[in-house]
């Protein structure tokens, strides 16, 4: 799966990849509400996907 690939499923399905919030990917990963593909492009993306969230919880205390 890449970033321009749809989300198959949930509350952003029908998004690009790329454009579901980080928080909500690693949210799947982790109640293990995920499986195959997306799966897989979570774990593919971890490193990512956690500096987002970081950046974020920073940016939002400024």
């Amino acid at each position: 799966m890449e970033d321009t690939d749809i989300m198959p499923y949930g509350i952003h399905k029908g998004r690009q990849m790329q454009d579901v919030p980080a928080e909500y990917l690693i949210w799947l990963y982790e109640e293990g509400k995920c499986a195959g593909p997306v799966k897989e492009y979570i774990e593919d993306n971890l490193h990512v996907l956690e500096t987002e969230i970081e950046r974020n919880k920073k940016q939002s205390k400024k």
